[in-house]
């Protein structure tokens, strides 16, 4: 992953927007990574990661059934999104 100040992305636009189609270009502002810019490719594939997630996680819900405890609904999420975190990416 590259990073890249906010000033020198205005100076060298082109440059990144190159680079961004072989790795992501994080962006920094005021010394804090800010922004990322990522190849179409790269969007897409995570959109189609999360649309599997998201339908893996209602077809459980489907099955295990629907929580109504606010608590308990907060609680898988973040399990969920947790477990998410950590598995390598496929």
């Amino acid at each position: 992953m590259l990073k890249v100040t906010e000033h020198d992305m205005a100076e060298e636009l082109e440059q990144y927007l190159t680079a961004a189609l072989q790795q992501p270009v994080v962006i920094e502002k005021a010394g804090r990574e800010a922004l990322v810019v990522l190849s179409m490719v790269e969007y897409e594939r995570l959109q189609e990661a999360e649309d599997a997630y998201w339908l893996a996680n209602a077809r459980k819900a489907n099955v295990e059934g629907y929580l109504d405890h606010t608590q308990a609904v907060r609680q898988r999420l973040a399990a969920g999104m947790t477990e998410q975190r950590h598995k390598p990416p496929t």
